[in-house]
């Protein structure tokens, strides 16, 4: 009986992929209790939500609407929570901004924060690093001595 009330339904919706979600989405609405449009005959909810979509009980826009409100992960805001006189005015040049000219400020700003030194500075510091190691090991070599002394 299923297949006769499915091709009855595609005078009314011709996609079937549609028709499935339609279908679906009456069957759960007769599961969760909404009244039967006809005759249930003991037929489960999916073939009572197909022979109410071939005989056109249900209205198809009011469906698809709550289909396509269930399906939405946010509802879009009737209103807004921030009065006039608290808005931003927004830059002048707001609208040219895009993603590549953020990422070109923020590169420029990182190529700022960085440190260059010269050869001649880098050597020095390798120097006073190299003076401060040896210093550290002849205090160590002297208390070293002086502990075999005592």
């Amino acid at each position: 009986m299923a297949r006769v009330t499915t091709e009855d339904c595609t005078t009314s919706i011709p996609n079937r992929f549609q028709l499935v979600i339609y279908a679906c989405n009456r069957a759960r609405d007769l599961a969760s209790g909404s009244k039967v449009e006809v005759s249930s005959d003991n037929d489960k909810n999916t073939v009572i939500a197909l022979r109410e979509i071939a005989e056109k009980k249900i209205d198809l826009v009011k469906t698809w609407d709550s289909i396509v409100m269930s399906s939405q992960r946010y509802q879009p805001v009737e209103d807004t929570d921030i009065d006039d006189n608290e808005t931003v005015p927004m830059n002048e040049n707001a609208s040219q901004v895009s993603f590549d000219n953020f990422e070109k400020e923020n590169a420029s700003e990182k190529k700022r924060k960085k440190i260059y030194m010269t050869q001649n500075e880098i050597q020095k510091l390798i120097s006073q690093k190299k003076n401060n190691q040896e210093d550290n090991q002849t205090e160590h070599s002297q208390v070293d001595l002086e502990k075999q002394e005592d």
